[in-house]
């Protein structure tokens, strides 16, 4: 119990208060990345590390939900693990990398790797702003959060919750304030979705235990 609520409501939170401190990008990478590489690495880094954990927490939220919607999120997630850590690592780990190294050359030699890192980040295949990872990566997420919120508003779970888990897609945009707060909005949809869950197994346990429902015939 301790662990699924950490991975549900501790882990994206914890998140939310990293990536307030996500540096400013700009269309000059090295220029705007090289005096905040040090912040720029440390929130990547910990980024990197948190998106499996955000796709567990997504699946852990969809268990026992067997709509088609439901299954749409969970391959949806998919996309969203395999490509996004592919941008991350790209875009966000590797460019701290060849920046920090960059201040550590000699002046006259950052010209070039500058040029470098600019070529670097552009990449059609890994790169930003419009690439095939940042894509695929992007509507991962945002599909799996929408699909989740059909799912969870079918199975009864009330419109708070298909709200927040459909505003949860915006965390496809991570830097503040977007992707903070659609993590803040992630943490309240799991609370709202444990404690729907609660009642109705309170509720199931009711009606089986006044005979309404047959013991055969709870799915689990």
């Amino acid at each position: 119990m301790l662990l699924r609520q950490l991975l549900l409501v501790a882990a994206p939170l914890a998140l939310a208060v990293v990536l307030w401190f996500h540096p400013p990008g700009g269309e000059n990478i090295y220029e705007d990345v090289r005096d905040d590489v040090g912040a720029w690495l440390f929130v990547h880094t910990v980024f990197l590390l948190f998106i499996p954990l955000l796709a567990i927490a997504t699946y852990l939220l969809l268990s026992g939900l067997r709509s088609g919607a439901a299954t749409v999120s969970r391959i949806a997630l998919i996309f969203f693990l395999v490509f996004y850590t592919a941008y991350e690592v790209t875009v966000g780990v590797g460019t701290g990398v060849l920046v920090d190294y960059a201040n550590g050359l000699p002046a006259s030699e950052r010209a070039v790797i500058a040029d470098a890192i600019q070529d670097y980040n552009g990449s059609a295949i890994l790169g930003d702003p419009i690439s095939v990872s940042l894509v695929l990566g992007f509507f991962g997420w945002v599909v799996a959060m929408l699909a989740a919120a059909v799912a969870f508003r079918r199975a009864g779970a009330g419109w708070p919750v298909a709200l927040l888990i459909g505003l949860s897609a915006l965390f496809a945009i991570h830097p503040p304030p977007v992707g903070p707060a659609a993590l803040l909005c992630f943490a309240a949809a799991a609370v709202l979705i444990e404690r729907w869950r609660k009642r109705e197994a309170q509720e199931l346990s009711s009606r089986t235990a006044d005979g309404v429902v047959s013991p055969e015939a709870i799915v689990t």
